[in-house]
């Protein structure tokens, strides 16, 4: 089983980046389960995300205290705090423009500065998640394309485009 943890603050995304990610991921064959730890329901206010993947049924409930993929959508969250409970094989993945100086390997993308240009506000998952792909094997690219276009529905279908137009520059620039 694949486990993934997603740190970001309310505003910018979090449960809907494990909702798109679960989603990619069945779309690719998987099982999955997605679900969201809040704190204050509000914008800005620290929030978690967790998604698990595996080719059969998930029996496993509960938090996600040792993932095997950490994405921060804000590097402004206290990052020491986030990698808590990390594996020696645990990969993470930071939307940052900055070199961190970091006891860990770590790859980033810009996913704030993406999501400003083409969107026009600080909602950077989708854009986080066109990088995770291109690290993370077992999803394609097309299976984050489809999953958006559920996800967002056909509401929304000028986010839809913006958004995947967001993922494809970040999974193009992610730095490992």
């Amino acid at each position: 089983m694949i486990s993934i943890r997603i740190h970001g603050r309310g505003g910018q995304g979090v449960k809907k980046a494990a909702q798109i990610l679960a989603r990619a991921a069945y779309l690719a064959g998987y099982v999955t389960q997605d679900f969201a730890l809040y704190g204050a329901e509000r914008r800005g206010a620290p929030v978690t995300s967790f998604v698990r993947i595996n080719k059969n049924k998930i029996n496993t409930r509960g938090y996600v205290w040792n993932p095997d993929y950490i994405l921060v959508l804000d590097d402004t969250l206290e990052l020491a705090c986030h990698l808590q409970g990390r594996k020696k094989t645990t990969k993470e993945l930071i939307n940052t423009a900055k070199d961190l100086k970091l006891d860990v390997e770590y790859c980033r993308a810009d996913a704030t500065g993406v999501a400003m240009e083409i969107l026009g506000r600080n909602v950077p998952n989708i854009a986080l998640l066109g990088a995770f792909v291109k690290i993370f094997p077992e999803i394609d690219f097309k299976h984050l394309k489809k999953a958006v276009g559920i996800e967002l529905g056909l509401k929304h279908p000028e986010a839809v485009k913006k958004n995947l137009e967001a993922a494809k520059i970040c999974y193009d620039k992610v730095v490992c």
